[in-house]
């Protein structure tokens, strides 16, 4: 019982450390653009108080509302979820270790965002789970996006059309088409997203 009480609090160091990690990111842009803490929470509908937590790793964000931060912010998702690389000579590479959690809640309330590449590339795989509902937030971005169902099923909805993916079922997007993501109801899934990235800022 030790061994897994020990496990689970390092799991929760390694995920604490995370969202220090990412807070940090957060204020370090948002001092950099010379905004006030109230400022930025304003910009993105948040309360000053909830972005404080964040900011100190003490909260967790979910995509919609690192969404509104990043747009406040003058930046992505892509960009707050990422570190910038040490300089990387021509060839180089980054290997992914499993990590437990993550700082990022999908949206459903239960769901989790993983990252799976932890410095900045051209792109950024991420896996998302849980159930997602019809929040009637269109999505729309500069970078391209490709969509590929591990387990369950997903409706994507992009512009006019619904596509209905299911376990091994996959879609792509360029950039700037309208889009939104739900589950039907009772069902979960698994999705490998990967995202094309651009650090202009």
């Amino acid at each position: 019982m030790k061994d897994g009480a020990a496990g689970r609090r390092a799991r929760r160091a390694d995920i604490d450390e995370s969202a220090r990690a990412l807070g940090a990111r957060i204020r370090a842009l948002r001092k950099q653009r010379g905004m006030t803490l109230t400022q930025a929470a304003s910009e993105a509908g948040l309360s000053h108080s909830f972005l404080s937590q964040v900011e100190r790793g003490l909260e967790r964000l979910s995509m919609v509302s690192l969404f509104r931060v990043a747009n406040a912010l003058g930046t992505t998702q892509q960009d707050l979820l990422t570190e910038d690389p040490p300089e990387r000579p021509p060839g180089s590479y980054h290997v992914y270790r499993q990590q437990p959690g993550s700082t990022v809640d999908a949206g459903s309330g239960s769901g989790d965002v993983v990252v799976l590449a932890a410095q900045r590339a051209r792109f950024l795989p991420m896996i998302f789970s849980g159930a997602f509902t019809d929040d009637g937030i269109w999505w729309g971005h500069d970078e391209e996006e490709f969509v590929y169902v591990l387990e369950g099923e997903l409706i994507v909805v992009l512009g006019d059309a619904e596509v209905h993916l299911r376990a091994g079922d996959a879609t792509y997007y360029e950039s700037g088409v309208r889009h939104q993501w739900r589950t039907p109801e009772g069902v979960t899934c698994r999705v490998l997203v990967v995202k094309e990235q651009q650090h202009d800022r």
